[in-house]
């Protein structure tokens, strides 16, 4: 029959590689999982698909145990019965930057090319909670056009109507109620376009059944219920799919989270066949790649384009909003770590490469391996038992020691190339480097031996012109390193019998000026011929009357009084009745009050929803007198603590519905700081966390009603409606006014605006309400894995599993910055700032101060002049990556245009490149993608809106 419809039924098991119970468990059960695989492949030659869920992953951690069995299993991949990849792990898409989804994919091409086989071609997207924007161009990079996926999209079937369907519906068959109909397609396909910012496209796959189907059951005793179980339910579910489908192909899976294969299938799929033939039914035992290719040679009519995120509520999957802030440190560990990797340790290693040296390219991918072990959903979620995620800090531990060693091991190559002729006997050089894409005025810090005695009276520094920096000195610990009196530094001899700790060293803090993009700036710090006497000579402005060299002398620009800090671009005055900060632009003459109070309410949820208990009580530092400390005040930063002495409910009542009559005391820290010439207010927000079940927000009121805010994304800026959807109440999942963020929030209204970065916070809020409130979570303390007894979420997420660890009882960090603007965001380019703050100069003696991380240093050349740009960059492009390419010696450049206009950039290698042509993610030449290398080596690069850019430098 040529219109029979045929199902193509894809058999997998959903591997979450650690989650309820640690990577060790799961892993026995997949090992065991696999065994069996095997022998019912080489037993039955009707099984003929099997999906391994898209990972590549698995066959490691597999063959760590099994490795006589790697031609066996290798085997079956190669003949097309068993199905990995494309991913290395299936990935949370919102909490992993977008260059580590692009890094996930590499590895799971690497896994591939390791042993011998391909990797599926099909983006398998299956259980993440919610998909990010940008997700269409990522994979198209990598020569993938089509998306399988479930959470986040759905509505009722094109030409049906309205649906009731929804979690807790007894009505398995309902069709979804398509709720926010306004921001997200009203009518759904199982195959339809995902259409990124940019316009690029792929085939998307929902499944409206979601990936989780469980075994065919049979009844030997209930000839009936056998029956209702085999064929009533493929009718049930054929009737339900087909109303979606766009061809007479369907797509059905078979398996669930950690489920064995059944090895039943081939009969029990020819048994159905025999039944459903008079129905024009067939089942076939596929792949995804088998369905995809169908559909496509049907060309259907596909009139459904999602455009952008996949983050719609309500539509009959949960897409679980809290887990952004679920475990914050864990949050906080992983940004800190893709910055290390992304901004220092891989480009520095190409960068040194580039003038010659030597480019650790395995030693990256061990350290990116390690990073994105802790990508899937349910780890970087923060929603698994606390040893899973006790066992995730020392994979990040790891993978910092790492990317810190090869930023610091280029850095000190680089450095050594930099030609210091002329300086000071004695002198220690110091070289900045800048790791963004303009050139930029900001603080750093640079570790010295402490055996120097460094401090502002008895050194100066100094930058190449002779110029004196004003800077600050404070004395630091190192605890894996040795700090000693080296015969290579020319330290004073010791006299005395004092020991000092070999951990113990000399911050050096200033701020570098015009440091050039992608390059680096030269320093040196000499001693002084006499000690200044800092009692009386104060090289920085105090308000009010002041006597002569107290301070009364302007110098840097920043100016101190009792709760005030001022630099060239902005005033910042603490409330005496409230600590709130109120922040004057002074560009554009704007004030913005109330900055930087707290607010906290309690939590009745789990590690996947924030739920408030019926007898909630907001509480917030609006009438708490705080007490303000200044810790540091220089010419070079200042930094002034408003504590408040709070106290907040230990925790919620026996029955969860209020919050407890009892009261722990709970001190808050924000430690406010500024430098000269750099236009934002840096927080660092501090405490003990001694209270339960709750959840703690700065707030930033904007003075201003907002309709519509904007969170940076991967790859994309979203814009999002403040106000909830009409038609919420009664979901099984209500949406929420949380939102997940990457480097900033942005808020603005005429000529206003104020974006709010942070450091591995990725949870932000913009409330709808008078004052257009801003609001980023800096904690959230709950105790349980899943609970199904609070009124946000219908249904449990997980196991019901308490996880104390999730409280966060103890040293809780915080760190976001205000940066005031006028206008937008992207009119302002206020990502400069975020991204500045997010990725903060690096500096290193060039003379080594500690114990030397080789045995001996490679012999350069001095070539290189005391400034400049190792890759000059003029123009307004956002540059994310910078490395060596993975098959050739070339250098890849990634760029993103992070704006609704056509953007453009001229980048020029410090080496003269022969050759300059684009290529895709996979780092494959682009065709007609060659560029015009000007008389200078420089080449312009064009970018349509949103649109994500890589070139490769041949020399």
């Amino acid at each position: 029959m040529p219109d029979k419809k045929q199902v193509i039924m894809y058999h997998h098991t959903h591997w979450d590689r650690e989650w309820w119970t640690t990577f060790q468990t799961f892993r026995y059960r997949l090992v065991n999982i696999v065994d069996r695989l095997l022998d019912v492949l080489d037993a039955d030659q009707a099984f003929t698909n099997f999906v391994l869920d898209g990972q590549t992953i698995v066959l490691k951690d597999y063959l760590e145990v099994r490795p006589e069995e790697r031609e066996r299993l290798l085997g079956h991949i190669r003949s097309g019965r068993v199905h990995v990849g494309p991913w290395h792990i299936l990935p949370d898409e919102f909490l992993v930057s977008g260059e580590a989804s692009i890094r996930n994919l590499w590895l799971g091409e690497r896994t591939a090319r390791q042993y011998g086989i391909h990797n599926v071609t099909v983006g398998y997207l299956p259980d993440q909670f919610g998909h990010i924007s940008q997700m269409p161009q990522i994979l198209t990079g990598f020569g993938i056009d089509s998306a399988v996926l479930w959470r986040g999209f759905g509505a009722p079937p094109v030409g049906e109507p309205e649906g009731t369907g929804d979690i807790g519906n007894p009505d398995y068959y309902a069709f979804p109620h398509a709720r926010n109909a306004a921001q997200f397609p009203e009518r759904m396909q199982s195959e339809f376009w995902w259409e990124a910012p940019d316009g690029t496209r792929v085939m998307g796959v929902y499944l409206p059944l979601e990936y989780y189907r469980g075994h065919f059951k049979e009844f030997p005793d209930d000839p009936q219920m056998t029956y209702d179980q085999t064929v009533g339910r493929a009718l049930r579910t054929i009737g339900y799919l087909s109303k979606y489908a766009t061809t007479r192909y369907i797509l059905e899976p078979m398996g669930g989270d950690h489920l064995p294969i059944d090895p039943r299938l081939p009969r029990i799929l020819a048994d159905l066949n025999r039944q459903l033939e008079p129905h024009g039914i067939e089942y076939v035992h596929g792949s995804l790649q088998q369905f995809i290719d169908a559909v496509k040679a049907e060309k259907p009519d596909l009139q459904v384009v999602w455009k952008g995120e996949g983050r719609a509520f309500g539509r009959k999957a949960h897409i679980l909003p809290a887990v952004l802030s679920a475990r914050l440190y864990i949050k906080q560990a992983n940004r800190d770590c893709q910055s290390a990797l992304e901004r220092y340790a891989e480009p520095l290693q190409a960068l040194n490469w580039l003038l010659g040296g030597r480019y650790e390219q395995n030693y990256l991918w061990l350290a990116w391996e390690r990073l994105i072990q802790n990508h899937p959903h349910d780890s970087i979620c923060g929603c698994s038992s606390d040893q899973v995620h006790r066992e995730m800090m020392t994979r990040f531990d790891e993978t910092k020691q790492m990317a810190d060693l090869l930023a610091t091991s280029a850095l000190d190559d680089i450095a050594a190339r930099v030609d210091l002729t002329g300086l000071p006997a004695g002198a220690q050089p110091v070289l900045v480097f800048n790791p963004l894409n303009w050139a930029r005025t900001d603080q750093t810090t640079v570790v010295m031996n402490v055996h120097l005695k460094v401090t502002p009276d008895t050194w100066a520094l100094k930058d190449g012109a002779g110029n004196e920096v004003p800077f600050t000195a404070r004395t630091a610990s190192r605890p894996l390193t040795r700090f000693e009196r080296w015969n290579w530094l020319g330290a004073a001899a010791q006299t005395g019998h004092l020991q000092q700790h070999a951990a113990e060293c000399t911050e050096v803090q200033f701020v570098a000026g015009d440091v050039p993009a992608l390059g680096y700036k030269s320093f040196y710090l000499e001693r002084r011929p006499a000690r200044l006497g800092l009692n009386r000579i104060r090289n920085y402005t105090v308000d009010g009357v002041v006597a002569l060299d107290k301070g009364s002398l302007e110098t840097s620009g920043l100016r101190f009084g009792p709760g005030l800090l001022e630099n060239q671009h902005l005033r910042v005055t603490v409330s005496p009745a409230d600590g709130s900060l109120t922040v004057l632009d002074k560009e554009t003459g704007l004030s913005y009050p109330g900055l930087n109070a707290f607010r906290d309410g309690g939590d009745a949820g789990d590690t996947y929803n924030y739920a408030w208990p019926m007898g909630d009580q907001m509480l917030s530092t609006s009438n708490v007198a705080p007490r303000l400390t200044w810790v540091e005040y220089s010419a070079a930063r200042a930094t002034l603590r408003i504590t408040w002495a709070w106290a907040l409910p230990e925790g919620l009542t026996e029955d969860r519905e209020s919050r407890s009559a009892t009261y722990v005391p709970f001190e808050l820290h924000s430690d406010v700081t500024m430098y000269p010439g750099v236009k934002r207010v840096d927080i660092r927000t501090h405490f003990t966390n001694t209270a339960k079940d709750h959840r703690l927000q700065a707030v930033f009121p904007f003075g201003a009603k907002l309709e519509r805010s904007y969170a940076e994304g991967q790859f994309d800026v979203v814009e999002r409606p403040t106000a909830l959807p009409e038609g919420e109440r009664g979901s099984g999942e209500p949406m929420v006014q949380e939102i997940p963020q990457q480097a900033f929030v942005s808020v603005s209204a005429g000529v206003r605006g104020l974006t709010i970065a942070n450091r591995g916070l990725p949870e932000a809020t913009v409330y709808d309400d008078a004052a257009g409130t801003v609001a980023v979570t800096v904690l959230r303390a709950v105790g349980w894995l899943s609970r199904e007894d609070f009124l946000t979420r219908v249904g449990g997420a997980g196991p019901d599993m308490i996880t104390p660890d999730a409280q966060m009882l103890g040293p809780v960090v915080a760190e976001y910055s205000i940066i005031p603007h006028a206008g937008t965001w992207e009119q302002a380019q206020a990502w400069r700032q975020a991204h500045a703050f997010n990725a903060p100069l690096a500096s290193v003696g060039v003379v080594e101060q500690e114990y030397p991380l080789r045995a001996h240093l490679p012999s350069v050349e001095q070539t290189l002049p005391v400034e400049g740009s190792l890759v000059a960059v003029e123009g307004d492009l956002l540059l994310t990556a910078v490395k060596r390419a993975e098959d050739r010696n070339a250098l890849i450049l990634r760029l993103v245009n992070e704006s609704n206009r056509e953007g453009s950039a001229k980048l020029r290698p410090i080496r003269r490149a022969n050759r300059a042509y684009a290529v895709n993610l996979k780092e494959e030449p682009i065709a007609q993608g060659e560029f015009t290398l000007e008389a200078d080596g420089s080449v312009l690069v064009t970018a349509r809106p949103w649109e994500i850019v890589t070139l490769a430098f041949e020399f």
